[in-house]
């Protein structure tokens, strides 16, 4: 006795320690990914700000070396960036006190400026090529390419040039073509500062120009993360930018497939359930179709995706609409919830079908008024739950032929969409600065409603619980 005792204590050890174990590992995998989408509060600041960044870089003639720098991609009218004089092509060299070498030190210098929601940053920024010098040209001088100013631009008047400068170094890079002229100024800003040294040829004779064309000024950033979350949540996506990325196509996406998926699914699954348990005969085609459905219960999503694509999308003609994804998604999860129906079912006391028959009530008035209501809770648990497996499910869509980003809300049953997997999926596999952070977020997003929909599982199987004990 004591031996069999020391053995179920040993069990229940190893059950809660496993227990223990998984709920940490999810706990720090949560916390990871929330610590990983933090920088979305900064980077909408800086969309907020009306700017948005890209990621360039230069070669430098002479050398195997390309050296990075940031330009603003663009500049939303009317914002407090447009009203500083910012525009499209400028390119951005510090924040703060920060220098930008990629766009993501620009967010987290303003996520990590001292201050309240708002904060005011001063910004240097050099502007497009044609504010910073003007027009040029591209000549030859002894068979060597040069780059002669034409028209100088206000800025390079004020900083000593004219007209007919050929323009040889800035801050030692060689100048080699006109856009490599502009650049050559923004990275020898970048790792030299101003005022830039400028060699130049000048009818003829060499000259020495120290020239600062940098723009400065304050710029304010407005850090809020409620608004951050739900902007992100309930914008459209800008599939170039990622402080500009917005969640709302793929979660509307996602809520039409779910919606679809339970209109088919869920009277499906429970009428089978109901048939199979409460009026199949106990012979041979019965037992098969049991072990069928146990069996499908657990076929990989990849082959749902595939039956999915050859009969919804071709052979009925659905094509990659939102009606052919809610119907892959039903195929998915119809056995699941006949397993969990019926055992929802078999939890119904035996007593009970026999007094309610005893009164005289037929079969389906005794499954309709008596069993029914009391599996009630079992059966909205595991609909719940296979609803969540499915929300998170990629495999079967991307087979389907969804698409893993939209640019609009879907209106109709017949439209292409994404959903919330996909999109994390396409926003993962980018590798810009700034994907990740909204793919991080997304998935914060995800587990909150999965979270949110077991929770609603629990409150509702307690709820009809009590009310059926009382």
């Amino acid at each position: 006795m004591s031996g069999r005792r020391t053995r179920g204590w040993a069990f229940a050890c190893l059950a809660g320690a496993a227990l223990g174990v998984s709920l940490v590992v999810l706990i720090i995998l949560i916390a990871i990914t929330a610590l990983q989408a933090g920088p979305i509060t900064s980077m909408r600041a800086v969309a907020g700000a009306g700017i948005s960044l890209s990621l360039r870089s230069m070669d430098v003639p002479g050398t195997r070396d390309a050296v990075a720098f940031v330009t603003v991609a663009q500049v939303e009218a009317g914002s407090p960036a447009a009203g500083l004089g910012m525009s499209r092509g400028d390119a951005l060299l510090t924040v703060g006190d920060t220098p930008v070498n990629r766009p993501s030190q620009a967010w987290d210098a303003v996520g990590a400026a001292p201050g309240g929601r708002e904060v005011t940053l001063p910004v240097v920024w050099m502007p497009r090529p044609e504010i910073t010098l003007g027009t040029l040209r591209a000549a030859s001088v002894e068979g060597a390419p040069r780059v002669v100013l034409s028209a100088p631009s206000e800025s390079a008047q004020a900083g000593g040039l004219r007209a007919g400068d050929v323009l040889l170094t800035a801050g030692g890079i060689p100048i080699a073509g006109t856009r490599q002229a502009w650049e050559a100024l923004v990275v020898a800003a970048r790792t030299q500062g101003t005022p830039i040294e400028l060699a130049l040829e000048r009818e003829g004779e060499p000259v020495l120009v120290r020239w600062d064309p940098t723009a400065r000024a304050e710029l304010p950033f407005v850090r809020d993360p409620l608004r951050a979350w739900w902007t992100f949540l309930t914008t459209l996506n800008e599939p170039r930018y990622p402080e500009r990325a917005g969640l709302l196509p793929a979660f509307v996406g996602s809520v039409y497939v779910v919606l679809v998926m339970a209109a088919v699914a869920f009277p499906l699954g429970v009428a089978g359930a109901v048939y199979l348990e409460e009026y199949a005969p106990s012979n041979f085609l019965t037992r098969t179709i049991e072990i069928l459905v146990a069996n499908l219960a657990g076929t990989p999503s990849a082959v749902v995706g595939i039956i999915g694509l050859e009969v919804f999308a071709r052979a009925l003609g659905a094509g990659r609409s939102i009606l052919a994804g809610g119907l892959t998604l039903s195929v998915l999860i119809l056995p699941m919830m006949i397993v969990a129906t019926r055992e929802a079912l078999r939890a119904v006391p035996r007593t009970l079908r026999e007094a309610a028959l005893a009164v005289g009530a037929t079969r389906w008035e005794t499954v309709r008024h008596h069993v029914l209501p009391y599996a009630l809770p079992g059966i909205l648990t595991g609909t719940i739950l296979s609803f969540s497996r499915a929300l998170g499910e990629a495999a079967p869509l991307l087979l389907l032929g969804a698409f893993l980003f939209v640019t609009y809300v879907p209106q109709g049953l017949g439209d292409s969409f994404t959903v919330v997997p996909l999109q994390i999926f396409e926003w993962a596999t980018r590798p810009q600065d700034g994907f990740a952070t909204v793919a991080a977020a997304a998935i914060v997003i995800l587990v909150a409603l999965l979270l949110l929909l077991n929770a609603v599982a629990i409150v509702l199987r307690t709820r009809f619980q009590r009310r059926w004990s009382g």
